[in-house]
């Protein structure tokens, strides 16, 4: 890992890639027409070729289905299209395209109560147990929720669909109506108390969420971060927008030094600054495809999103393996086509997956991580070597990672420098934020040989003094020996934290493990079953507050304290240990047979939501 200082410029001018050597991608009009017809992850034709295929449209008339005929057949004759083609299909993760196709053919099923309980083959005994541990669950959850929080949350329920869908998405579909009736979750808190949160009923819970990765260093500080920050504006107002407060100059040198690089764009929120960094790179390289790695996560915009989630499948993204040398060799073979080149960091936890989440967890197998960060390091470094040699810009997105794996981010942890770096969440001291910093040539926003050609990226809250000022205020802390010194102890109690506590699961004989990147933490399972899932709510009703995807993704902020951690620990071998008492943990699960179930189970689900179809006649039932 870097030291701070070095993760500015030093080592980028031998990292980067300059505007010098890039080359843009000889039919760029052309891929952009294609990548409208969902055809971008086709190699393009040498220009050669097209002058003869555009002889050819005269012939053949102005048929677009013509023309894309000739051009698939061009394809097809052309031996390095052809091999273009086939690495294409090798380096690309193609689950998250099937996955998107199948989503919209598997039909929802709900088990009954007791389908629920032998879901996966459990003897009768077995399922008694759990059906008396359901009961205590449920009056466990009711005893959480305060006669305020009841009324308070039924109001939100109704009327906020942001609720309704993290609700539903807690666990795997067909365990969904069920649970949701049984065990309701509070969603309303009114004070923060160090890492802990406290309901509208005087009710606490020790955090692991982190706040969707905003909350690095501790809850009170971001109090402090915004009172100061909004006090040092005022004068000005919230809105005053356009015209800048001079404390954005105070902002600027602390990013160009952390980044490495050479120009800031101020924005609204993670997946915007995102959003920009893909747009200014296509702009500036003139070249339409862009590659990210399988599972990695860059924001909700469907331009980004190639699996679920998405009713746009994006025709010019490569969604390509992780640490994969096939995946090198096709930014080698395909680099005048590619824009740019994202990494989400995060993804050293969990390569080729998608970010953890509980309604997923079907099997043990369901989840995994990463057992060598340093061989994610050794990858980065490989990645960023391939994309200078071949002139194609390295995109960083530490929306997640950025102040939270170190105070430089994903750069000074795995030392690599990146072309553009995008960072969010912790950067706005508590507020929303998004920032992209970038090579000069790749922040251009304009054409200087074309004046009507631009990229339009802007936005009107982009930089407002309620921002600045408390983004001042955490990066000026962020250079303190106090921020240095919170870092390093952070680390140390997580590592401590994640040895005890796989020390003490593994004594007790419990399925479970814990595995962590920084004070990035995931709860892994050692044995097959299909009630994994409902840990989460084992730990909520010990005083845990997690986010809606569970144990999937947890996080430590810098102000636990040692007796936090130990607290926690105990939490977790407290809910482990009532788990497995109330025999969600059945020795006789067996991950074949859990997947024989779930195809048995969608088969029967598409039966019966086809059945209709079949007895109808003229459009009316028979």
């Amino acid at each position: 890992m870097l030291p701070l200082h070095e993760t500015a410029a030093g080592t980028g001018a031998q990292q980067g890639v300059t505007c010098r050597g890039i080359r843009p991608c000889p039919v760029s009009l052309w891929q952009r027409v294609f990548a409208g017809l969902g055809l971008g992850l086709l190699p393009h034709v040498p220009s050669s070729w097209w002058a003869a295929g555009g002889q050819a449209t005269v012939t053949v008339g102005s048929s677009s289905w013509a023309l894309r005929a000739v051009a698939v057949l061009g394809w097809l004759c052309s031996a390095r299209s052809l091999y273009k083609l086939l690495l294409t299909a090798r380096a690309c993760h193609w689950v998250p395209r099937v996955a998107q196709l199948a989503a919209g053919l598997v039909p929802a099923y709900s088990f009954t109560e007791e389908e629920f309980f032998g879901a996966d083959g459990a003897p009768a005994g077995v399922q008694q147990s759990r059906k008396a541990g359901m009961a205590r669950l449920e009056v466990a959850f009711s005893a959480l929720l305060g006669p305020q929080a009841q009324g308070l949350n039924a109001t939100i329920k109704d009327g906020l669909s942001d609720i309704r869908f993290t609700d539903t998405s807690r666990v795997p579909p067909p365990f969904q109506r069920f649970v949701r009736a049984k065990l309701n979750v509070g969603t309303l808190v009114v004070r923060s108390e160090g890492p802990w949160l406290v309901d509208v009923d005087g009710n606490k819970s020790l955090d692991i969420s982190g706040s969707y990765g905003v909350n690095v260093c501790g809850y009170e500080r971001y109090k402090l971060f915004v009172s100061k920050g909004m006090s040092r504006t005022q004068d000005l107002g919230p809105n005053v927008l356009g015209p800048l407060h001079p404390i954005v100059c105070e902002v600027i040198p602390h990013l160009k030094r952390i980044s490495g690089l050479d120009e800031v764009s101020f924005h609204m929120s993670g997946t915007e600054a995102m959003m920009c960094a893909v747009r200014l790179c296509r702009f500036n390289t003139r070249r339409p495809l862009t590659v990210q790695f399988s599972g990695a996560y860059h924001g909700w915009w469907d331009g980004v999103q190639p699996g679920p989630g998405n009713e746009r499948a994006p025709g010019d993204v490569l969604n390509l393996r992780d640490m994969s040398p096939a995946s090198l060799a096709l930014i080698r073979s395909r680099a005048s086509e590619i824009a740019c080149v994202c990494v989400s960091p995060l993804q050293g936890l969990n390569p080729n997956n998608s970010p953890p989440s509980d309604m997923v967890l079907m099997d043990a197998k369901m989840r995994s991580a990463s057992d060598s960060v340093q061989r994610y390091a050794e990858w980065l470094r490989e990645l960023r070597q391939v994309c200078t040699s071949c002139q194609v810009p390295l995109v960083f997105d530490e929306v997640y990672t950025g102040f939270r794996m170190a105070r430089g981010g994903a750069q000074q942890y795995f030392g690599v420098q990146a072309d553009l770096v995008v960072y969010g969440k912790t950067l706005g001291g508590g507020l929303a934020s998004g920032v992209c910093c970038g090579r000069s040539w790749l922040m251009r926003r304009f054409d200087p040989e074309h004046p009507l050609r631009v990229a339009y990226v802007i936005g009107t809250f982009s930089a407002s003094p309620a921002l600045l000022g408390p983004m001042a205020e955490f990066l000026a802390w962020l250079g303190t020996e106090e921020a240095a010194d919170a870092y390093q102890q952070g680390q140390r109690l997580t590592d401590e934290f994640i040895s005890g506590t796989n020390a003490q699961l593994l004594n007790l004989g419990f399925p479970l493990r814990v595995q962590n990147l920084t004070t990035v933490w995931t709860v892994l399972f050692t044995q097959p079953g299909r009630y994994h899932w409902i840990f989460q709510y084992y730990l909520r009703a010990e005083g845990v507050a997690l986010s809606w995807v569970g144990t999937g993704r947890c996080l430590f902020s810098l102000d636990f304290s040692r007796s936090d951690y130990e607290i926690l620990q105990n939490k977790i071998l407290a809910a482990a240990g009532k788990m497995r008492d109330d025999g969600w943990w059945w020795d006789g699960a067996d991950s074949a047979l859990i997947k024989r179930r779930m195809a048995k189970e969608v088969i029967s689900a598409a039966i019966r939501t086809a059945l209709p179809f079949f007895n109808t006649r003229d459009g009316k039932r028979a």
